[in-house]
């Protein structure tokens, strides 16, 4: 697909907490910084992993699989969204939405926060 894809690490209130950002077209050429990140989150031993997916425009199987082995890991997986239909269409042709839970940002008047 030739897409452009990025994950950063934003701060988070604890360092068992990982807080990634995502953004862009995931697919088996952008896929691995993804793979990179989630590896990084847990080899640092995070307990928990916060995936930030609201600015993914585009994931593929790849990047589906990638997610689904993230979540076998001993750190726990949490989507942030809210999910962009692609992604969402992704989870439910495949049956993979109920796999991972969902926390929705606050984006009243430019807030950012958690709900």
């Amino acid at each position: 697909m030739n897409g452009y894809a990025r994950v950063e690490r934003a701060g988070s209130e604890t360092p068992s907490t990982w807080f990634l950002r995502a953004a862009g077209e995931f697919d088996s050429d952008t896929v691995p910084c993804l793979r990179e990140a989630l590896g990084d989150a847990r080899r640092d031993d995070a307990e928990r992993i916060l995936l930030d997916v609201s600015r993914v425009g585009f994931g593929d199987s790849t990047f589906l699989d990638a997610l689904v082995e993230a979540r076998r890991g001993p750190a726990g997986l949490v989507l942030v969204g809210p999910l962009p239909f692609q992604i969402r269409r992704l989870f439910e042709i495949t049956g993979t939405l109920r796999l991972f839970p969902l926390v929705l940002l606050a984006t009243d008047r430019g807030a950012s926060g958690f709900v």
